[in-house]
């Protein structure tokens, strides 16, 4: 063989190498490997553009897809929007954009008059039936396909689902709020019937369903608002009874419990005893309150169990599971202490909770230490209930933000080890565990760009602790290129062994 051919050998082998190489980073995971998105991403950039960039990138194998747009996913600013995948993006703020992206069919609906309102004509692609429109592309990549809901509450929910105001919780003075009842049997049957629609209607592989709320008790003392604790409707109580809680008690619990973490909170009281004192007194004379926040719980629970039991009925092999909010994934000591994951194993394909290590920083400085600073945690420095926290979480404080930092900076990577290990031991072997690894995830209206090193190094350390996949999170809209690849580069990895 002389020189030329020599040459002309290495080159063609180099050229195949790479050309392997390509082929073997242009198909998807092993691994369970999802992706969240709201649907008017694929209208607006491209069904074929954006399931080739995910897969390309982050070698996504699963597509979750919001179904319906209930809990105000619309308002986002443009700067908040990626501005690398290729198309130039468009902010869904100001827009008309249809809520609901499948097509309801009126036969299904025969346990509740609750209804999805039809979309508007004038609606942007409101002719469009994306669900069925996206599937061939979808497997022609050797993709699955996950409807995604997050339950909708506020007045958008109201004014777009037909007899909302019937199902609206109802406080402890019977005030009714914006907040639908899980204990209510015609929501309970507008969301059963909802997925039997959907999973006659469209060939879905799976499904994950969410309700992002925290039960009365912690509602009080890590207040979202001043509004008084929910739900004492005719359907709560008729549940407490039947679970020996006495209603006009557990109501008259969380009335005194109220007053007194607003009087925290104005200034009016100061506890002679010291205020977590005051706080036990009012549990221990009224054991009913937290009998009622964990009825709360599990009346959810009851609700995702019908939904998991009606998809299952119709299509056994579809995947059904639920989506743990950031605040009890990682800071709601009550709603963990309520349930392990193996308890929700019996009606759990999956769980995947949120580990969005790149904003719990600033999520931890100003919607927990700071709120928990006005009620109950009032007596301790803001260094002291930081310590706290990262003691009674198990997160090391040595890898963690201070106090100086949380405001701006993120957690480590070794906090979606701990939280993954603690979530895998949790379910004890009896369903599957998938980390929510969230990057550029918005603090307020500004973006907060992560760092690709450590998105590669956590979706590493959600394998390491025991996860059996990963959901890449929060929206697509938001997830820059370099940090989608830095997730394709660690699942690539993984596959290679």
């Amino acid at each position: 063989m002389d020189r030329r051919q020599f040459l002309s050998g290495l080159t063609a082998a180099a050229t195949a190498s790479s050309s392997a190489l390509a082929a073997q980073d242009a198909v998807p995971a092993a691994r369970f490997n999802a992706i969240q998105m709201g649907p008017h991403s694929l209208c607006d950039e491209g069904i074929d553009h954006v399931l080739d960039l995910i897969q390309e990138t982050a070698a996504i194998n699963t597509v979750m897809v919001y179904s319906h747009m209930y809990h105000g996913g619309y308002g986002k600013p443009i700067q908040l929007f990626a501005p690398d995948h290729g198309v130039t993006p468009r902010e869904t703020r100001g827009r008309k954009l249809p809520l609901a992206w499948v097509k309801h069919h009126e036969q299904y609906f025969k346990n509740t008059s609750l209804r999805h309102m039809p979309v508007d004509p004038g609606d942007e692609y409101a002719n469009r039936d994306l669900f069925a429109e996206m599937l061939p592309a979808i497997r022609k990549r050797g993709m699955k396909l996950y409807a995604r809901i997050l339950e909708g509450s506020g007045r958008e929910a109201a004014d777009h689902i037909l007899n909302y105001a019937k199902v609206e919780t109802r406080d402890i003075d019977g005030k009714p709020s914006l907040v639908p009842c899980w204990n209510h049997p015609e929501y309970r049957a507008w969301w059963t019937d909802t997925v039997e629609d959907m999973f006659r209607s469209y060939e879905l592989d799976g499904l994950q369903w969410g309700a992002e709320r925290q039960g009365p008790f912690m509602n009080v003392i890590l207040p979202w608002n001043n509004n008084p604790p929910i739900c004492f409707c005719e359907f709560c109580r008729a549940r407490g009874k039947a679970n020996g809680i006495d209603a006009d008690r557990a109501r008259e619990g969380f009335a005194k419990l109220y007053q007194y973490v607003q009087g925290l909170m104005n200034g009016q009281t100061k506890p002679v005893d010291g205020v977590f004192a005051e706080l036990l007194r009012v549990l221990i004379r009224y054991p009913e309150v937290l009998s009622w926040e964990y009825q709360y719980r599990l009346s959810r629970e009851e609700m995702q169990r019908a939904i998991y039991e009606t998809v299952k009925s119709i299509k056994p092999s579809a995947q059904v599971g639920w989506h743990v909010d950031h605040q009890p994934s990682s800071w709601d000591i009550v709603y963990r202490a309520e349930m392990s994951y193996a308890e929700m194993a019996p009606y759990s394909d999956y769980i995947k909770f949120i580990a969005y290590h790149d904003v719990l920083g600033p999520r931890i400085r100003f919607w927990y230490l700071a709120r928990l600073q006005r009620t109950v945690l009032k007596e301790l420095t803001l260094p002291e209930s930081l310590n706290l926290y990262y003691d009674i979480f198990g997160y090391d404080k040595t890898k963690e933000p201070g106090v100086e930092e949380l405001a701006t900076t993120g957690f480590s990577p070794d906090y979606v080890f701990r939280e993954t290990r603690r979530s895998v031991a949790s379910a004890a072997g009896k369903t599957r565990i998938y980390p929510g690894i969230g990057f550029d995830v918005p603090w307020g209206s500004k973006p907060m760009p992560a760092d690709p090193e450590k998105v590669y190094e956590s979706v590493k350390k959600a394998f390491e602790a025991g996860g059996a996949g990963i959901v890449v999170s929060r929206e697509y809209e938001e997830m820059r290129v370099p940090n989608l690849k830095a997730v394709g580069r660690a699942m690539r990895e993984l596959d290679r062994g």
